[in-house]
């Protein structure tokens, strides 16, 4: 295809939609940089080597060292669970997966600062947070007479049978 321009090998290729009609635009290189159009410094490398590196990169990259070994001493969520489980388990994991949390939250929100509304704190959440998670541990591990203490230190004395 050549360049409806200058006649040259049409490197760009464009289809708007201009009134409810298609037009197609064949440029070259410089013709397409003449119209203003941002062009990249390389070709993409579709290579199967080149697409697996990209891939690795943009959806593994921060799984590997110390990141991907990190975990909340509050609720033990370890940072490749929250990866591969899309939720945290509680408000410390902000703190402890900063790194990895960032540059996600740029990319989906476009900011890194929370500006909306915030829930109420509520005295002893974080210990709440603690036990609910002790507590789904000890039932993982059958130790029920466990499971029954964390329990009851967790449920309010009003709601207590």
């Amino acid at each position: 295809m050549t360049c409806q321009r200058c006649q040259d090998e049409a490197v760009v290729h464009l289809t708007e939609l201009v009134d409810g009609r298609r037009r197609e635009r064949h440029l070259c290189a410089a013709c397409a940089r003449e119209a203003g159009l941002v062009l990249p410094d390389a070709p993409a490398d579709l290579g199967l080597d080149g697409v697996l590196e990209a891939l690795i990169k943009k959806h593994v990259g921060e799984l590997v060292g110390e990141l991907a070994e990190s975990s909340c001493p509050d609720c033990r969520l370890r940072y490749v669970d929250f990866r591969t489980g899309g939720r945290l388990g509680c408000p410390q994991d902000y703190q402890v997966f900063r790194e990895g949390l960032l540059p996600m939250l740029q990319r989906f929100h476009g900011a890194t600062r929370h500006v909306g509304k915030r829930a109420r704190s509520r005295p002893g959440a974080a210990l709440r947070l603690r036990l609910r998670s002790r507590l789904r541990q000890a039932v993982a591990r059958e130790d029920y007479e466990e499971a029954a203490r964390l329990r009851d230190q967790i449920r309010p004395k009003d709601q207590r049978a």
